[in-house]
């Protein structure tokens, strides 16, 4: 039985959700620093159930330009940036630095403890330990405490720019869900940004069972995982 899709921080394949039609699945893109190197490519969204929105990219950094030990690492999503003209996910903000310090993915083990450090990689000051965030509140906060008992951050932590989906989006507003007929830009833009901070880019499967969640094994994983890959080459190297 997959435990994942129970989980408040769950990968978007094990999951009950999927990308809403018409948005971009950056999933099997390459992800390229400031000056165009390679970093690595998104393996996979890391979503959070409870508010249905995408809070981090898997970026698997095997074949990256920049001699980087090949691994997995979470990036927050709103330090992506979608490139406006090529499907490339740029991170123009991280720095070699930054994806070195960062620690290896394991999805076994997304933590409140791992969220705040990879926040503090990036320069945030967080609380980063369950032990820290015991000594921020007071005992008698007993909210807090079962916030910290289920492994669950500060209610604050996701109202970051690190976190901010719009920031993907940005270059590429031109391509978005077109303006009905009357309707002005700025009432366009409320009207999309309103979807967004409603249920992010997620919306529930229309699947009667979970067989694919619950039976999916490595092999049948990393095949999934190759076919991205391969389409995204074939599509993105033909504009060149």
């Amino acid at each position: 039985m997959n435990e994942m899709k129970y989980r408040r921080l769950q990968e978007l394949d094990r999951s009950n959700f999927e990308i809403v039609k018409g948005e971009p699945d950056i999933r099997g893109w390459d992800v390229k620093n400031n000056t165009g190197q390679k970093v690595g490519s998104v393996e996979e969204l890391i979503l959070d159930a409870k508010e249905k929105k995408v809070r981090y990219m898997v970026v698997n950094l095997d074949e990256n330009e920049l001699k980087l030990k090949p691994r997995k690492v979470l990036i927050p999503i709103g330090l992506a940036e979608l490139d406006q003209r090529h499907d490339d996910v740029l991170i123009p903000h991280v720095t070699l630095d930054h994806v070195c310090q960062l620690p290896d993915y394991d999805k076994n083990n997304l933590t409140a403890d791992v969220e705040r450090r990879i926040s503090s990689t990036f320069g945030r000051t967080v609380p980063l330990t369950s032990a820290e965030l015991e000594e921020k509140y007071a005992p008698a906060d007993k909210e807090m405490k079962k916030k910290i008992e289920d492994d669950e951050v500060d209610p604050d932590f996701y109202r970051h720019e690190h976190y901010n989906l719009d920031n993907l989006y940005k270059n590429r507003l031109h391509e978005m869900e077109p303006a009905r007929k009357n309707e002005s830009e700025y009432e366009h833009g409320l009207r999309l940004w309103e979807r967004r901070s409603e249920g992010g880019i997620m919306e529930e499967k229309d699947r009667v069972s979970d067989t694919f969640n619950d039976q999916i094994d490595e092999e049948g994983r990393d095949k999934i995982i190759r076919g991205r890959r391969t389409k995204y080459r074939e599509r993105r190297y033909k504009e060149e």
